[in-house]
């Protein structure tokens, strides 16, 4: 599912992350549903640099955009134009009814999904009446952050915070149906529900390129 692209559609904003501009992007979130969520809260990173980076570097935390009260990420090697997936998850003890383990193995499996996926290791789940995802470096230094607003919140699709936060549309940027499963919350005949979302994919260069374009443009404009 996960899609790299060339990156000479890109060629020339390498200089975005030399200017100190993040080159990671928040593309799309998870925050739960009324009832059975099939999978635990989740939110998905773009490397939009023109190098990989170590994931390690970054911490997570909601909206306090804590390192001490964050979770710090799991090593991946993540590509230039390459975006993965990280489940929020603070449990990890022989007791718990979800495990570092079995929270992937969900979400592989209602998402029928193959890419790489690491856990938070803290920072707190998303409110279902709105968030916001931060990622910071060990200075508490603010890399990127994403509002998840309560508006999308709680519908049978995920938010694709791309260019600007909206519910994913089935066909649109990658977005697929993923395996039903059981929730009996929403009133659904059958009690099993889907949902859609485009976890591990990327736009195509146009739009990425587009979008650099809007973050460097900003960028001058601040100075």
């Amino acid at each position: 599912m996960k899609k790299a692209f060339a990156i000479a559609a890109i060629a020339g904003f390498g200089s975005i992350a030399a200017a100190g501009i993040a080159d990671v992007r928040i593309t799309e979130a998870f925050v739960g549903l009324s009832g059975e969520d099939g999978t635990e809260d989740w939110f998905e990173i773009t490397n939009l640099g023109a190098a990989a980076i170590d994931t390690s570097m970054f911490w997570y935390d909601d909206d306090s955009a804590s390192v001490a009260d964050g979770g710090q990420l799991g090593s991946f090697s993540l590509a230039a134009g390459e975006s993965m997936i990280f489940i929020i998850s603070d449990d990890n003890g022989a007791n718990d009814d979800v495990t570092y383990t079995s929270a992937i193995e969900e979400f592989q499996t209602i998402w029928n999904y193959s890419g790489q996926i690491g856990i938070t290791n803290g920072g707190g789940g998303l409110g279902q009446s709105g968030d916001e995802i931060f990622l910071l470096l060990g200075d508490n230094s603010v890399v990127t952050s994403q509002a998840t607003p309560g508006s999308l919140s709680g519908g049978l699709a995920t938010i694709d915070t791309f260019a600007s936060p909206t519910s994913s549309v089935l066909g649109v940027n990658g977005a697929y149906e993923s395996i039903a499963f059981f929730n009996d919350n929403l009133g659904v005949p059958g009690n099993m529900i889907s949902l859609i979302g485009s976890p591990g994919s990327v736009p195509t260069p146009g739009p990425i390129a587009l979008l650099a374009l809007g973050t460097l443009a900003g960028a001058r404009r601040r100075r």
